[in-house]
């Protein structure tokens, strides 16, 4: 493809190409492209009360490029329909691409507001990046605003990367719009910069908002401002962040962060941190508000490592998670997929009281979901390994000692290696769940699972195997006793 890249080309490429996608791996029931390269969600905004999702894209290839920004909407954000891409980057401006952004309702419109991308492919400190603005009535159609860019390196405060300057994220108070967007200092520095304006068009820099600590690494991404009932929340990304305990150096991760703003001086002052999930494949998430609770959505990958469907030219890489409601009960933060995957479950099979000594098979066949209620009491050590006919599995490991959950992807032939050529089997421990009672959700796709567990610890992991899971067990060493076990099967058709 050449350089001039517009709306119109990208839709009509992926209309004549979708037919060639090899579903081998693609996903039955979370969100993927027609075709092409997908990262960062973007944009995700209720319009017209819908979700609508944007997200980075690149429709030409299964491997990042200029970015475009790709769309769907959805009624309930389980069953999307794609809709036509929103951005290319067609103007001098973003001529390197249209980088991540949110959206807003306002008067009607959908008003969007992403990055665009200046590479210098001499020198990357000639690098430059932007904000702008889109706007829509109608929702699929957008038109740039004519006095873009809207905010550029003249806007970066001193001491300030003006290299990296990106993904705004809006936000509404007090009648005021806002908006966060990710920064580093001139000594590679992650922090967060705080804009203001009255009409979206206009914005005027207001403070250091997040200053630099320990845990925003050399760069933020993709940061996140949110309020759920009393407390407020940063939801972020950082980049080469290193765990001072172990010595290891993420090269991306994803924090949920608890703070108080300090509004009269602009400054948001963090209390308490913690991985937001601690799987393999989790990264930029971006919330939507909601009377009820923000829901969230992240991209299930991780950079710096393969993308089999891509090196197997499936003509497709990347998915997201499922968005999951983010809500407070007493003090601890809750994350439970959208109810709306209820209506997608069918052929559901439910025991109770089940005992497990040594091995129980809880299914020989394909299924999606599964929940398992156990009292801690009746618990010990065990593994849940889903398998298929060529003797490929990946497993969900608990340690009753930690009250913990691990992945495991080593048992597959097709083997996801790092950029230093080491192999990405096991994901972190996930965090000790509360409570004297287990209650675990399973999500099962073609390449995914999703762990929750007490609705408030998570785990996202891809995998890729030959053959599809179609044999699930739980073996352990001493006996234990499930108080329930259920499996269903989710057809987004039913």
């Amino acid at each position: 493809m050449g350089k001039n890249y517009t709306v119109e080309k990208a839709n009509k490429y992926i209309k004549e190409n979708k037919g060639n996608l090899n579903k081998k791996y693609y996903p039955d029931y979370h969100f993927a492209s027609q075709y092409g390269w997908i990262n960062d969600p973007n944009g995700f905004s209720i319009f017209n009360n819908e979700y609508h999702l944007f997200y980075q894209y690149y429709p030409y290839a299964s491997q990042w490029g200029p970015m475009h920004w790709g769309h769907a909407k959805s009624s309930d954000g389980i069953k999307w329909e794609h809709l036509d891409v929103a951005l290319a980057p067609d103007k001098q401006y973003d001529q390197g691409g249209c980088f991540s952004g949110s959206a807003i309702e306002k008067d009607g419109k959908l008003f969007l507001m992403y990055t665009g991308h200046l590479p210098n492919e001499t020198d990357e400190n000639l690098t430059r990046q932007n904000q702008n603005i889109a706007i829509s009535k109608d929702g699929v159609s957008f038109k740039k605003y004519e006095n873009n860019p809207v905010l550029t390196e003249d806007d970066i405060p001193e001491g300030s990367s003006i290299v990296d300057f990106r993904d705004p994220k809006i936000f509404e108070k007090d009648n005021v719009y806002y908006c966060v967007i990710g920064s580093k200092t001139v000594n590679n520095e992650g922090q967060v910069l705080l804009y203001r304006s009255e009409d979206l068009l206009k914005w005027d820099y207001v403070s250091v908002f997040l200053p630099y600590n320990k845990y925003l690494g050399t760069m933020v991404e993709c940061p996140d401002f949110v309020r759920i009932d009393h407390k407020e929340y940063f939801v972020l990304s950082a980049m080469n962040y290193k765990d001072e305990n172990t010595g290891k150096v993420y090269n991306h991760i994803s924090w949920l962060i608890e703070g108080e703003v300090d509004w009269n001086n602009f400054v948001f002052e963090m209390k308490n941190i913690k991985e937001m999930d601690r799987g393999l494949d989790f990264y930029a998430p971006q919330t939507v508000a909601r009377e009820d609770g923000p829901v969230a959505i992240a991209w299930m990958q991780g950079w710096g490592r393969d993308f089999p469907s891509d090196e197997q030219s499936h003509g497709w890489a990347g998915q997201m998670t499922l968005p999951r409601k983010l809500t407070l009960k007493g003090d601890r933060l809750k994350q439970k997929v959208l109810s709306g995957i209820e209506s997608y479950k069918h052929s559901k099979i439910s025991n109770d009281n089940v005992g497990i000594d040594n091995k129980h098979v809880l299914s020989n066949e394909v299924v999606q979901y599964i929940s398992i209620q156990a009292k801690s009491d009746k618990l010990d050590d065990f593994i849940l390994k889903f398998s298929n006919d060529t003797n490929e599995e990946v497993m969900l490991t608990y340690d009753h000692s930690g009250r913990n959950f691990r992945f495991s992807r080593k048992n597959t032939n097709v083997k996801i290696m790092n950029e230093e050529d080491e192999e990405v089997m096991d994901s972190s421990k996930t965090y000790s769940y509360s409570g004297e009672t287990l209650n675990m959700e399973i999500f099962i796709d073609k390449s995914s699972i999703e762990l929750f567990v007490n609705d408030e610890i998570t785990l996202s992991n891809t995998y890729y195997m030959e053959e599809e899971i179609s044999k699930i067990s739980i073996e352990s060493k001493e006996k234990i006793t499930l108080e329930n076990i259920s499996i269903a099967k989710i057809d987004l058709n039913k």
